[in-house]
């Protein structure tokens, strides 16, 4: 019998080359009127693309108030800053365009602004730590949100949580509520074209971190499952030719839906330890998310294979590297091996030290690992010292 669930996903997703042309329809039909532009600074504020949502946005009448300030790693202070440019613009709606940074800042100021400063506010006065910390919760939704992701890796235009940072307690710390699903994602593949290759890497693991931690999840349920599975074999045969030939659109369109199908995944089942190690690494040491998550991913699936090589094998044949009538053992060691050597291929360190994280850092990474909200979710229940191994081994080899 199939297992009870509760699946939800209410963003509308508009996917297709050149679709970030209809921002400003798909704006006049929710009835926004005055929105924040949010963006990255540099040449995400001088792309094209960003130009093209702008333009139509003006066209349908629609009054722009531009906020080009969310580089990687969005901080407390950033949100904070963008949610007061949704109060001082008076602005009813918010469009996010780029990477998993600047759509995490928008989706986190638009709950803050509407829990904090907008006029009907329940908590007036309070931080944003205040919620990172549980002292307060999100009870009320922002306003309505368009995300057009730019890059094929986070899946945050299609998901209930953002990611922030806490600069000062050197930490990275997510939220997940049902107000953070943007109303509308505008999946356009002809915008990530442009992403260099190394980019083009580091997000494309991050979707097959996501892939691989919400079909192996406890929390996985036979829809997130059927999900998981369309993402992975995309995955593994699209981001060796996105990463060769950024102009090969049918490649990129692959790695763009599987982004996206992942991120709807993930937000039903959580993440696992790959996350829990790669959040520290990132507010520790600067590294990127996707990187992280692209070095840790394999010594992760093979530290669960090791005990748990039945939802492993499932992995193998959901990325197209099982064998019939191989063993699950056989087929998990399939499943490690053929990430470890996609990440090798597209030029991805084999680990830690290989990224320049100290050996200093790791008590700090660990004990921040061993916090991970989403710890119950692995399919493997890690203990601390389980936890300690893995990373030692994803350190040093």
């Amino acid at each position: 019998m199939l297992p009870s669930f509760v699946f939800r996903s209410p963003t509308r997703i508009v996917f297709g080359p050149g679709r970030v042309s209809e921002t400003g329809a798909l704006a006049a039909a929710i009835g926004l009127r005055r929105v924040l532009l949010v963006s990255g600074p540099g040449s995400t504020a001088r792309s094209a693309g960003l130009a093209l949502a702008r333009k139509s946005l003006e066209e349908q009448g629609i009054a722009v108030v531009a906020f080009p300030k969310a580089s990687s790693d969005p901080t407390v202070e950033l949100v904070e800053e963008a949610a007061r440019a949704i109060a001082d613009g008076a602005c009813d709606g918010v469009v996010a365009y780029g990477g998993g940074s600047p759509i995490d800042c928008a989706k986190a100021a638009s709950l803050f602004a509407a829990a904090s400063l907008l006029p009907g506010a329940n908590h007036p006065g309070s931080g944003y730590r205040d919620f990172l910390r549980g002292r307060e919760i999100f009870d009320r939704p922002g306003p309505p949100l368009i995300a057009i992701p730019t890059t094929a890796g986070s899946g945050s235009e299609v998901s209930s949580a953002a990611v922030v940072t806490d600069s000062g307690a050197l930490r990275k710390s997510g939220l997940s509520s049902d107000f953070f699903f943007p109303r509308v994602a505008i999946v356009d593949p002809g915008l990530h074209a442009s992403m260099p290759a190394d980019l083009t890497a580091a997000t494309g693991m991050d979707a097959l971190t996501h892939t691989a931690e919400s079909l192996l999840s406890r929390n996985a349920t036979p829809l997130t499952g059927v999900l998981c599975a369309e993402a992975a074999w995309r995955i593994m045969k699209a981001l060796p030719r996105a990463h060769a030939s950024g102009g090969d659109l049918e490649a990129r369109a692959d790695m763009a839906y599987a982004s996206t199908v992942a991120g709807i995944a993930f937000s039903q089942t959580g993440l696992g330890m790959v996350h829990g190690f790669a959040h520290p690494v990132g507010a520790r040491c600067g590294v990127a998310h996707g990187l992280a998550n692209a070095v840790l991913l394999p010594w992760l699936l093979e530290a669960i294979a090791e005990t748990m090589p039945f939802p492993m094998a499932r992995l193998a044949v959901a990325m197209g590297v099982g064998r019939p009538g191989a063993s699950d053992a056989d087929n998990a060691a399939a499943a490690s091996n053929s990430v470890r050597e996609l990440g090798a291929g597209l030029g991805i360190p084999r680990t830690l030290s290989g990224l320049g994280v100290p050996a200093s850092e790791l008590p700090g990474i660990l004990a921040d690992a061993i916090a991970y909200r989403g710890r119950a979710g692995s399919p493997r229940a890690f203990s601390d010292d389980e936890l300690r191994a893995v990373l030692d081994r994803a350190f040093s080899g």
